[in-house]
């Protein structure tokens, strides 16, 4: 056993940026079927303030919110040396091309489009943890 892993969390922490008080029950019940915690926030001013305290290894966060939208959240991830490796995957309810784009080029580790369909989410979930070094059956 490396010393990284003597320190790194049995549970990946992942948390959970949307202002849709339901899509965040079904991620967060998806996420611990793969035995993942979760913290949910409901909008950007907490979610940047959340990550800071609790240093998730993943976010999945939403494009379209109020107020801060997820794209204002990605940039202020990125820009910051404490968050700029977390990766990002980026939900939306629209298929704006423009936006996807943007969410790449600020950072965004991949996007998803909702509604979220169990499988695709689950695999994306298992490929973004496993780069950071948490193991799941099937993925390499």
């Amino acid at each position: 056993m490396s010393l990284l892993n003597i320190f790194k969390p049995r549970e990946p922490l992942v948390m959970l940026v949307d202002d849709d008080p339901m899509l965040l029950e079904m991620y967060e019940a998806y996420l611990g079927a793969l035995n993942c915690k979760s913290i949910k926030v409901f909008d950007g001013k907490d979610a940047l303030a959340m990550v800071e305290r609790h240093k998730p290894q993943l976010i999945l966060l939403d494009i379209m919110m109020q107020g801060i939208t997820g794209l204002q959240i990605l940039e202020s991830l990125k820009l910051k040396s404490s968050t700029k490796n977390i990766p990002v995957l980026m939900i939306t309810g629209e298929r704006k091309i423009g936006d996807l784009e943007t969410a790449f080029k600020l950072g965004a580790a991949d996007y998803m489009i909702k509604p979220v369909e169990l499988a695709p989410f689950e695999q994306k979930i298992k490929t973004l943890l496993s780069s950071a070094g948490y193991s799941f059956p099937g993925v390499k």
